[in-house]
């Protein structure tokens, strides 16, 4: 029956058999993708709105810290956020309440939204007290507190310009402990709301206000008046106090029975939508797995039946195709490997695969008839006559045409053969006359080359002599050129010691001088001394004249005599030692004078060494030029030698090459001549 289609009609139908069985997979994974979307989309929604819920209550919570932090604090930035917060959990519950399709969900939220209404009104009650709080305690409770305090600073320093006034210093020190205690509870009591502390505050303006009235039985005038400042001061500040006591007691009220209740109550709310999500979540996650399972299960199975089916369907039709190709197919391998069939079965079917059968048995035929021209003309048979069958016969146009290019080509190649063979014989012979006169030219270099090595070594050795000539020249002018230096630093030398020793004898007259001067200073000390004990001893006789009252100052005038004799005794040593000095000073001065003279007279004859080094050092530095002269001659010789060398070296290698060269152009054309012979031989075996 198959052998009854064509090729085509059968992949056809092993498509629409493969295209049914995956339709029907197809068609399952459909419908499994389709509940499972639904289902995917469900829990997206579900996951919004607890999203929803999850900012509502962040954004509640956020806010209710806001509160707390503005409660605490006073600060209006926390007032801020709280209002940035309340703002968006209202923007997100308008969301939800578009969103949201579960009414009982949808039901909690608009709790929530009439819930914060309620707390933001409560919480602007808040707001309003804190803010008259502040009010209060920054316009009134402070500034009095401070101009009590003032007031009392002002009393003290009053009072204390007068040394009477220690009762009423006392009484204002106790009106200052007192305000100050009661502004620290005050400040407390601001704070943490503490009743405990409003209550010590007030017991502490009550005894501030006792300390006023036993001042004011005290002062007078001025002082008098400045206590009036206090006692209405701190009148002001205790209405202001019981005042902000009831303003901070309303506060706490709306705090603990609204604020702090309305709070816990949304946040349950919101827990209460949140479960509500979840619960549908964890209802709809198990469905929707058993809903894909089942849907998997069905794709595996039907897609399995579908993978057999269709194995089974194009193993059929794949055999009935490919059996008759694989014969082909190994014949044409067979071809490719040179072994010629004699044609393949498969003659009698009526499909393209027939066709192909019958065509390639003739394809067969045909190769085997040009392979046997082929043979011919491998055989050096050039005789053989190939036709073409017919106008479109590519290979046998290109054999007929190659039989005949082989043909012209052997013609020309045997006259080409002969014409070189005779042009080979005169090369070989124009080889050999080269090779001689190279050998010649470079056994003349070779010997050219020995005579300037041995004219380069002797003038080697005359510029060696020369360097060592201007060396030796050179040292001298250094020796010359150090000694010189020497002389002129050893009069430089003379000269700074005779300014030196005049100097130094100037310095040594100054010394002489300045020892008079001392001994001037010296003698008034000691008169001063003498001076000093007659009045040591004059204050002893006063002091014995007064008695008993005078014998500490009998004590003081001893002890003044007493430094008076030391001090003598220092002007005595000190008069020994400078007349020593003196007389050293005059040996300084007579040895000095001999000192410069000697040093003069060595400052000359150094002169005189320096101006005899010099004239040497100019004799020597002539020497020194004509030496240095020769050597840059010699070195200039040595050095034309050398390019001299160079060349010849050049001109020597060179030759060898040109010899190499002949001779190797000599076996080229002798292996030339004999490849020439051998394809002339060849080129005799084919017949034309």
């Amino acid at each position: 029956m198959l052998k009854r289609l064509t090729v085509g009609q059968k992949i056809f139908c092993s498509f629409i058999i493969v295209a049914i069985l995956f339709g029907v997979v197809s068609l399952e994974s459909l419908m499994a993708l389709n509940n499972s979307s639904e289902g995917f989309t469900n829990y997206r929604d579900f996951a919004r709105e607890s999203n929803l819920i999850g900012q509502i209550q962040v954004n509640q919570l956020e806010g209710e810290t806001y509160v707390k932090d503005y409660i605490i604090t006073g600060d209006d930035k926390y007032k801020v956020k709280h209002d940035a917060s309340i703002k968006k959990i209202l923007q997100l519950i308008a969301t939800a309440e578009k969103s949201f399709l579960n009414k009982e969900r949808l039901s909690l939220i608009v709790e929530v939204r009439h819930r914060i209404n309620l707390y933001e009104k409560s919480f602007k009650e808040v707001a309003k007290t804190q803010a008259l709080r502040t009010t209060l305690a920054n316009d009134v409770l402070i500034s009095k507190g401070d101009l009590m305090e003032q007031t009392f600073e002002q009393i003290i320093d009053s009072l204390g310009k007068s040394e009477k006034q220690s009762q009423a210093l006392y009484w204002c020190a106790k009106g200052v402990r007192h305000l100050v205690l009661g502004r620290l509870y005050t400040a407390k009591f601001i704070d943490d709301s503490d009743s405990d502390k409003i209550k010590r505050a007030l017991e502490e303006m009550n005894k501030l206000d006792l300390v006023t009235t036993k001042l004011a039985q005290i002062l007078k005038n001025n002082d008098r008046e400045q206590l009036d400042k206090i006692i209405q001061a701190r009148t002001d500040y205790v209405q202001t106090l019981m005042k902000f006591t009831t303003i901070t007691e309303k506060r706490n009220d709306l705090i603990s029975s609204e604020i702090d209740v309305l709070g816990p109550q949304m946040t349950q709310t919101i827990k209460q939508a949140k479960k509500s999500v979840v619960a549908d979540q964890d209802e709809l996650g198990p469905k929707l797995q058993a809903r894909n399972s089942r849907a998997i299960t069905n794709v595996y199975i039907f897609g399995l039946c579908a993978i057999i089916l269709g194995g089974i369907a194009a193993i059929i039709i794949g055999r009935n195709i490919t059996l008759p190709l694989k014969k082909v197919v190994e014949a044409a391998y067979r071809i490719a490997d040179g072994n010629m069939p004699e044609g393949v079965e498969e003659t009698d079917r009526k499909d393209e695969l027939g066709s192909l059968a019958i065509a390639f048995n003739k394809m067969t035929t045909s190769l085997n008839v040009m392979a046997t021209a082929m043979e011919r003309v491998a055989d050096s048979d050039l005789t053989v006559k190939i036709e073409p069958r017919s106008e479109n016969d590519t290979i046998g146009k290109a054999l007929a045409r190659m039989v005949e290019n082989l043909k012209d080509d052997n013609k020309k190649i045997h006259d080409t053969v002969s014409i070189l063979s005779s042009s080979l014989s005169q090369i070989s012979a124009a080889s050999a006359e080269l090779t001689a006169s190279a050998a010649e030219t470079a056994s003349a270099v070779t010997e050219t080359n020995a005579t300037v090595e041995e004219v380069k070594q002797t003038a080697h050795l005359s510029n060696e002599k020369s360097r060592q000539v201007a060396e030796v020249a050179r040292k001298a002018v250094r020796t010359s050129q150090q000694g010189q230096k020497a002389s002129e630093d050893a009069a430089s030398g003379m000269m700074n010691i005779k300014l030196q020793m005049d100097t130094i004898a100037t310095s040594i007259v100054k010394l002489a001088e300045q020892s008079q001067h001392i001994g001037d200073i010296i003698y008034v000390v000691n008169d001063l001394a003498d001076q000093s004990n007659i009045l040591a001893v004059n204050a002893s006789i006063e002091a014995s004249k007064a008695g008993e009252e005078g014998r500490g100052f009998t004590i003081v005038a001893r002890e003044i005599r007493n430094l008076s004799d030391q001090s003598k005794q220092s002007v005595a040593q000190i008069q020994s030692i400078l007349a020593d000095i003196q007389k050293a000073t005059s040996s300084a001065v007579m040895i000095t004078e001999e000192g410069g003279k000697a040093v003069e007279s060595g400052a000359n004859l150094s002169s005189q060494t320096g101006e005899s080094i010099l004239s040497l050092s100019t004799v020597i530095n002539q020497s020194a030029q004509s030496s240095a002269q020769i050597a840059a001659s010699s070195q200039e010789q040595l050095a034309g030698l050398d390019q001299v060398a160079v060349a010849l070296g050049s001109i020597k290698q060179a030759g060898e090459q040109n010899l190499e060269s002949s001779r190797q152009l000599e076996i080229a054309v002798k292996d030339l001549d004999i490849q020439a012979k051998s394809l002339q031989t060849m080129m005799d075996r084919y017949k034309h």
